[in-house]
Order: C-alpha cells, then sequence, then structure tokens
C-alpha cells in the first residue's frame, strides 16, 4: 500500500501562510482584546536578541497663564525606548508509515490545525509566565497587586469587593478594564455564585464564557492554582485594558523530511518562530543576559529581574491589575489529588532508599 509523506501533503511556503493566516483568527488572547499585535517592529529576524521600540516620555506639562502681553514658553517632547526580548520557538509533528497506513492519511488542514494550536497555546503560556515575572517586580507588585489574602485573610475567597478593591489600583482609568482571565476553580466559583453579568455588554461570540461588570471572561488553565493549603488554595485573577500586552509573532519557516529507516518509515514537518511580548509600559532591563545568550527561553520571562519600567513611562500607564484571592475547595479538588499523589510520590522511597531516591551509601 502507497503511504502519502508529510512531504507530500505539504508544501512549505503555503503551508507557512495557511498558519499565519489562521493564528489571529484562532488566538483567543487577541480576540479577546488582552494582547494586541505589536506594529513598531517590523521583522524579528533582525541581528541580536532584543529589539528597541522607541517611545515619546509620558510628560505632563504646566498649564502657562495666557497673556497678551507676555510670550507663550514652549515645552520640548523627549523621546527614550524600551527593550523587548525576544525568544526563539520551534514545533515539530511527526507520523510513521504504520500509523499512516492504520489511521488512514491525515490531511494538510488537520496538521496545519494542530500546528495553529500549539502556537497559540505557546503564546498562553508565554501570556502567563510574563505576568509572573512583572508583577515580581517590587515597584509593579506594590501599585498593581491586590493581595487579599493578605489584606483580608479571612474573607479571600473571589467576590465582588476583592475584584472592586483590585480595580482601584487602576486609579481613575478604571473604565479601561475590557478583560479578564482567570483558572478554571475561579470560573467554577463564579459560575456557582451566580457573578457574571445576567444581560452580557458583548455576542457570545466575543465572550462565549460571558463577562463580569462588562469584562470579557477568558479562561486559561495556566494560570496557576497554588494549593500548598488545601484549605485555601489560592489563584490570581488579572484584570486587562484593551491591548494591555503587546505582542509579536513571526514563523519564519516551515521545513518538512522523511526518514526512511526511522521507525520503519517517519516523516515530519518542523515550524521555527519567533516572538516577543511585553506588557505595555514595562520592557527587558539592559543589563539582563538569559542563561544562554544567544537563545533567550520563554522561562526566563518568569524572571523579576529580567524587567523594568524604562525611565519616561508611568508606572500607573500599566493597564493590568492582578488580583490574588483564594477558591473553595470543592472546584480544587483535581489538583489538590494531584499534589497529594506528587507528595506521596516522592515520600515513599524504594527498599534502601532516602526520600529522593538516593541510596544513602553511594548518593546515586
Amino acid at each position: 500500500m502507497a503511504v502519502t509523506q508529510l512531504t507530500d501533503l505539504i508544501v512549505p511556503p503555503v503551508f507557512t501562510q495557511w498558519v499565519i493566516d489562521h493564528l489571529n483568527d484562532s488566538n483567543n488572547l487577541l480576540n479577546s482584546g488582552i494582547i494586541t499585535n505589536n506594529t513598531q517592529v517590523a521583522d524579528l529576524t533582525q541581528a541580536g536578541t532584543k529589539v528597541t521600540v522607541p517611545f515619546i516620555k509620558a510628560t505632563a506639562y504646566k498649564a502657562q497663564n495666557w497673556t497678551d502681553h507676555t510670550d507663550i514658553q514652549t515645552e520640548k517632547l523627549s523621546a527614550n525606548s524600551y527593550l523587548g526580548q525576544k525568544f526563539y520557538q520551534t514545533i515539530a509533528l511527526s507520523q510513521t508509515d504504520l500509523s499512516t497506513i492504520i489511521s488512514g492519511a491525515p490531511t494538510q488542514e488537520a496538521i496545519a490545525q494542530a500546528m495553529v494550536e500549539s502556537w497559540n497555546n505557546s503564546d498562553e503560556e508565554a501570556l502567563i509566565k510574563l505576568l509572573t515575572g512583572i508583577f515580581g517586580v517590587d515597584d509593579i507588585k506594590n501599585a498593581k497587586l491586590m493581595d487579599m489574602t493578605t489584606v483580608s485573610p479571612t474573607s479571600s475567597e473571589f467576590s465582588y469587593a476583592g475584584f472592586l478593591a483590585a480595580r482601584t489600583l487602576m486609579g481613575d482609568q478604571s473604565r479601561k478594564l475590557t478583560g479578564i482571565a482567570v483558572n478554571e476553580a475561579t470560573n467554577a466559583m463564579m459560575d456557582m455564585e451566580n457573578m457574571k453579568d445576567s444581560n452580557p455588554p458583548v455576542s457570545a461570540d466575543i465572550a462565549p464564557l460571558g463577562t463580569f461588570h462588562g469584562m470579557v471572561v477568558t479562561v486559561d488553565h495556566k494560570i496557576p492554582l497554588d494549593v500548598s493549603d488545601p484549605k485555601k488554595p489560592k489563584a490570581n485573577a488579572y484584570l486587562f485594558a484593551q491591548g494591555a500586552v503587546s505582542y509579536k509573532r513571526q514563523i519564519i519557516q516551515t521545513k518538512t523530511d522523511d526518514k526512511v529507516l526511522t521507525n520503519g518509515g517517519e516523516s515530519s514537518v518542523v515550524q521555527n518562530s519567533i516572538g516577543m511580548m511585553n506588557v505595555q509600559g514595562t520592557g527587558i532591563k539592559p543589563g539582563f543576559t538569559p542563561a544562554d545568550p544567544n537563545f533567550p527561553t520563554i522561562d526566563e520571562l518568569t524572571q523579576s529581574d529580567a524587567w523594568e519600567v524604562p525611565e519616561g513611562k508611568d508606572i500607573n500607564n500599566i493597564n493590568v491589575v492582578a488580583y490574588t484571592h483564594t477558591v473553595d475547595p470543592m472546584f480544587a479538588q483535581g489538583y489538590i489529588a494531584a499534589a497529594k499523589k506528587k507528595q506521596d510520590s516522592n515520600a515513599d522511597p524504594k527498599d534502601g532508599q532516602d526520600p529522593k531516591g538516593q541510596d544513602p551509601k553511594t548518593g546515586k
């Protein structure tokens, strides 16, 4: 029986463009307005692992008295720039000849859809890691994070009161908030408590999970749930203004490959990409150096010492707020069970080994 290889199905330039065309359509973060495409950065393939993006400094000038006998004094606009960190990623899919014969040859559309979903999943992961990093910066944490487990430990569950307290961190700009991102546990609690708007201001196409105080609800399972205290599982909800996060992903190339001897015959498709993401009003510190300077990773975005508020940017104009809260343990049973299983596994050593799985005599 003849086998249809991925190299037969996929024309790399056409496949690349197909993925690019469908990324924006299916990206929930883009569609919710949480992130916006960075149009200031033209080409991520240019030399270097960082991108310099200029901006006009946010400077407020005092109004002058206007008379017909004094000159009007002009003020100068000044500029600065922030650094964006590029990260390099690749996704590879493969099939064996036998699996193709058994299941039927996959179509180009199915493979492309899997690639699109993989890139969108990577974007969600990058956003959560990015938020972890910037909310570790003391100035940002002090100005934009409301931790109800500290402020009100006895009533820290997700609530209207906690949300309203978090919203005050936007000052008179709270009306800008258009989106809220939560994990499944928080979303379930919102549904149980009937907190979502009964008459959403937008259609179900835009907000399939509903709205909360007019904000589009996005559920992201990558927002962690801390179950170190099973009686008070803890998570963050992130409140966003439109376009609060700047983003660019550039699909560089697609390659296919056939290996007739590997696994009885195997064909693969590989797609390479360069991305960049930052919360508007923040940038990478000029002195920040990834562990491997030429190949920075998404994980390094979680490091608080990687980020800064550039001189000339007003921290009050950072349009993201973090609301730390607890949820009812009934919505965290899966997380709690998984954590307990992991703990029990670490505490159940094999004969002659310590809890770390090491032989006490050899240390191995």
